[in-house]
């Protein structure tokens, strides 16, 4: 993504590498990975299944540690940035009520402050959710419960969010309507995302920027930044417009190119 000289990016991935040992020895997940993220922007990783697209979060997030390479996050404060993380499955707690749900976060950080609560209020207020807030998340649709989801993780004050194929449990048209919703609340609360799908319609309609990635070991393959509004494409008509098939088009090409590569070099 270009970058203005005198900006600095929210994200950025250095010459990133990881690799874990097995018994058939060292084995490399990801290989140079690079790429930056701007503050404010929804990036997407598609790729190969296995190919390396969870960990390159779960390093963001710094549960594992690169083997090499560096991983940099820029704020004005220089304060280490507040992570929030959205898995494929919700996690809600059966026994816990929506709002409990919602605020457990906040009670394991300790910050169930009067000023966190009402957030908690806005957001459930905002986003249609607070005639459910008493009710155990048994009783609700798998939409309902990653919209409650994401408010948990909202509920934290993320500065990037990590969304790690959290739509790809529901079925498809739950799964439209849900992505759409997390979309325009992620970008109503103006927040840094990182989704990571092997959907390439999910990538193309919720983000900004698709980065491409190769099989494992893992490298970027293309950048592709997507640009509907600058376009004069609406959001409602994201889907229906021919710059849609475009880029879907591209990136199956790459990603087909990808495994017709893998497949001449088994026959050789």
């Amino acid at each position: 993504m270009s970058q203005n000289h005198h900006e600095k990016p929210f994200l950025r991935l250095d010459h990133l590498k990881f690799s874990y040992y097995s018994n058939l020895g060292e084995v490399t997940v990801l290989n140079d990975i690079n790429f930056t993220v701007e503050k404010g922007s929804f990036a997407a990783l598609v790729g190969p299944s296995g190919c390396g697209k969870s960990t390159i979060l779960s390093l963001i997030a710094g549960l594992l540690k690169p083997v090499d390479g560096f991983i940099t996050f820029y704020s004005d404060d220089f304060s280490a940035p507040r992570v929030g993380y959205m898995l494929q499955h919700d996690h809600l707690l059966e026994w816990r009520t929506v709002y409990q749900n919602i605020t457990l976060g906040l009670e394991i950080q300790k910050k169930k402050t009067k000023e966190n609560l009402e957030l908690v209020e806005n957001l459930l207020e905002k986003y249609h959710l607070s005639n459910v807030k008493n009710q155990k998340p048994s009783a609700l649709s798998g939409g309902m419960r990653q919209r409650i989801a994401l408010i948990r993780t909202l509920a934290i004050r993320p500065d990037l969010l990590l969304l790690d194929e959290p739509f790809s449990a529901l079925d498809y048209q739950t799964r439209l309507n849900v992505s759409k919703d997390v979309h325009d609340i992620i970008k109503s609360e103006q927040k840094t995302a990182i989704l990571v799908t092997h959907d390439i319609t999910e990538a193309i309609s919720m983000a900004d920027v698709v980065f491409v990635l190769t099989k494992s070991p893992c490298t970027i393959k293309d950048v592709i930044p997507i640009e509907f509004e600058a376009n004069g494409i609406q959001r409602e008509d994201i889907r229906k417009s021919s710059l849609f098939q475009e880029y879907f088009d591209k990136i199956w090409r790459e990603m087909q190119d990808e495994n017709t590569e893998k497949q001449l070099r088994q026959q050789y």
